[in-house]
């Protein structure tokens, strides 16, 4: 990334009638980012990204591109192109006219059109491909001609609409990777709208969480996942257990509690650890357990438990197990180095945790 700031959305807001689609957005995106918009259907990210487009107008607040406010500033004249959700090929057109359409309009010499075409599909590594029909393409190459008809206007950012959705779980996997190169490679800044929070894990700088019209955090994808705000991104963001545990003591350097199950937890207080109240809510990731048939070793503190389910996946498997203490089953997920479920259901086992693997979300709201 560079160090100009390329986006700047300033109290910006949407309503359709009554409902408040956007509400008070202040988020600033550095030039050749990756940013990602995450949050479930309805939140408000393609609001957002239909604003940014001009598409759409936003009913109150400032929306900057390259330094320019884009007040009355139409989609055509933003220095913005858009890859849409059903990548709206043209299946009447082959793939060099699909690519070229865009710049038919600025009626461009025919030499240095033909190049222009050329260049973007050695971006997305379609050469040669020009003369194929659309319909005869697959899922994978009509999304590349998507991305290099956008590409093709060398815009300052491109926006992408859930550009991979259509696509099967082995092809999805393999264009984030691509994406992800491409964007690299080219260096513009890319805005994605996504609710697969493993999709914006692997493509994204930064990620922006909305829930309900607004920003609940923005960081780098680790930060999400290591030190989520609150509740609502912990529980977006991978797996998590959560527990109610009792304050006990506090210093300026830790925080102790004691947990259901595992007894006392010492938690390191980092800067953005929230106030405390006396239930505190306690986030543990599924993968940070340990699981056996006695207290693990290296372990601050165990837990006893039963094996009420085990889930095979392949290169792991997870276990919920039933703790004295706890309501919902805690959930644990290990390597599968053998092949096979270590343990099976009705098992008596034991569920170790380190403590800077606990995640502090704050005072506990009443149930």
């Amino acid at each position: 990334m560079g160090g100009k700031k390329i986006i700047e959305l300033t109290g910006i807001s949407k309503r359709f009638g009554a409902v408040t689609a956007v509400s008070d957005l202040n988020l600033g995106l550095m030039e050749g980012e990756f940013f990602s918009l995450l949050g479930p259907s309805g939140c408000g990210k393609t609001t957002v990204l239909r604003m940014l487009a001009g598409f759409q107008t936003p009913t109150t607040g400032r929306i900057t591109i390259d330094g320019l406010p884009m007040d009355g500033i139409p989609a055509n004249k933003r220095p913005t192109n858009m890859v849409f959700q059903n990548y709206a090929i043209f299946p009447h057109l082959n793939v060099g006219d699909n690519v070229a359409f865009g710049l038919r309009r600025r009626k461009l010499p025919a030499r240095e059109m033909k190049d222009r075409v050329r260049e973007a599909l050695d971006m997305v590594e379609l050469q040669g491909l020009e003369a194929r029909r659309a319909g005869e393409l697959s899922g994978g190459q009509r999304q590349r001609v998507a991305l290099a008809r956008a590409l093709i206007l060398r815009p300052k950012v491109l926006l992408l609409d859930e550009p991979l959705s259509a696509l099967d779980k082995s092809l999805r996997q393999t264009m984030q990777f691509e994406l992800r190169r491409l964007q690299r490679t080219i260096g513009i800044t890319f805005v994605m709208v996504t609710h697969d929070q493993y999709e914006a894990m692997t493509m994204s700088d930064r990620i922006g969480v909305m829930f309900n019209g607004r920003l609940a955090q923005v960081d780098a994808p680790e930060i999400l996942y290591a030190k989520p705000r609150n509740r609502a991104v912990a529980s977006f963001i991978g797996g998590m257990n959560f527990l109610t545990a009792t304050r006990q003591t506090e210093t300026a350097a830790a925080l102790t509690v004691t947990a259901p199950g595992f007894g006392a937890l010492q938690i390191d207080k980092t800067s953005g650890m929230p106030d405390h109240g006396a239930q505190v809510l306690l986030g543990i990731r599924p993968e940070h357990l340990k699981i056996s048939t006695s207290p693990p070793e290296d372990c601050d503190a165990s837990a006893a438990g039963r094996v009420t389910d085990a889930a095979f996946y392949g290169e792991s498997v997870h276990y919920h197990v039933a703790v004295a203490g706890i309501e919902t089953p805690v959930a644990a997920a290990v390597p599968n180095d053998f092949h096979q479920a270590n343990h099976r259901i009705g098992d008596a086992v034991w569920l170790g945790v380190r403590c800077a693997s606990v995640i502090c979300l704050g005072e506990s709201a009443p149930t």
